[in-house]
């Protein structure tokens, strides 16, 4: 059977289920559900979700009455953990990763704990030089990448790695020179933001690395929201010269191990998931259309090594979907600022 992987930014999850909701998110759970069951994915990853064990069931049974589960890290629904980071996925803040499943594949399905990513990668932490530093400071995931295992009817799995991208919100005023230039604290805070996106991006590539060493054909598939917001492209090209996405996609020299993007094929003028102002570049946000949620596959999971395969055309931009849940909505019940992300993964035929 085919396998529907979907990845969808629910903007403040956590207030769809609040014990005395309002008719506004009343209206808002109605469109949430009806989009999660239009798009019917088997594999469902949830940014922004709700923090803990007990609010994200809680959320598969006030909104999906559980016709998607979570997957959980330890002891099952049975016994719902805490949720501070001693959980063991090391998510901070109060948005988390979340994997729903349908409950017909909840079996072939498991959360890997963050220990495990750590120990691959030789630390939990990393040393980083900020834009013009000599000292180096220490980072670390804000919210550490959530990995899901899928097992295959032969017993080949794969990988899903969940990511939410941490950048600090800019909060400085815009100034510039007398030559246009961007100056002050705006600059360095923006530039600094970018940075750590472009690390945790590499960390994630690390990880990949090290499951290159394990095994000859890893199948990895990575999906999320990469929160690449304003100024896209603009500090890449004028300040920092590398490139978000690149950075997880790999070096095409390492042509076995580079990734490929759901959306490559995808119609070039659908092929964006929000759309904001944004004051650096002067865009209104109905100007703007911007790809911040992605998902990217390893090769043997386009080449024919797996029982499941992606083909040409597989992913897509969940538009129409969204828009029809979202039809009459206002500020208040409109489902989220970002639009979800799908790929399918159909049945290997064997020639």
């Amino acid at each position: 059977m085919p396998l529907k992987i979907s990845t969808w930014n629910i903007e403040h999850a956590k207030a769809l289920i609040v014990d005395q909701p309002t008719d506004s998110v009343v209206d808002r759970i109605r469109r949430v559900e009806e989009t999660i069951r239009h798009i019917n994915p088997d594999i469902l990853l949830i940014v922004e979700g709700p923090k803990g064990e007990a609010d994200i069931l809680k959320f598969c049974d006030l909104i999906l009455n559980n016709q998607w589960l979570p997957v959980l890290l330890k002891g099952g629904h049975d016994h719902v953990g805490d949720c501070d980071r001693a959980y063991g996925n090391h998510m901070g803040g109060t948005q988390w990763l979340w994997y729903l499943v349908k409950p017909e594949i909840a079996d072939r399905c498991r959360l890997q704990e963050a220990s495990v990513w750590q120990a691959f990668i030789g630390a939990d932490r990393w040393r980083v030089n900020y834009w013009g530093k000599i000292e180096p400071d220490n980072y670390k995931h804000y919210r550490h990448p959530q990995v899901l295992i899928y097992q295959c009817d032969n017993g080949q799995e794969i990988e899903c790695i969940g990511v939410h991208l941490k950048s600090k919100i800019n909060l400085n005023r815009i100034t510039r020179d007398n030559n246009g230039n961007l100056t002050g604290k705006y600059i360095e805070t923006a530039l600094k933001a970018r940075v750590k996106l472009a690390t945790q991006a590499r960390n994630i590539r690390h990880y990949i690395n090290a499951k290159f060493n394990q095994l000859e054909a890893p199948g990895i598939i990575i999906l999320g929201d990469c929160n690449d917001g304003p100024g896209q492209d603009f500090f890449e090209t004028q300040y920092l010269f590398f490139d978000l996405i690149q950075n997880l996609q790999g070096d095409v020299m390492l042509a076995e191990q580079y990734f490929n993007h759901a959306l490559f094929d995808y119609s070039a003028e659908l092929r964006w998931t929000a759309k904001y102002r944004d004051p650096i570049l002067g865009l209104s946000a109905k100007n703007n259309p911007l790809l911040l949620d992605h998902i990217l596959m390893s090769q043997p999971l386009c080449d024919g090594s797996f029982p499941l395969k992606v083909n040409a055309k597989a992913g897509k931009v969940e538009h129409e979907i969204f828009e029809r849940a979202n039809a009459g909505s206002n500020g208040h019940t409109c489902t989220s600022d970002h639009r979800p992300v799908s790929v399918v993964l159909s049945e290997t035929i064997v020639v």
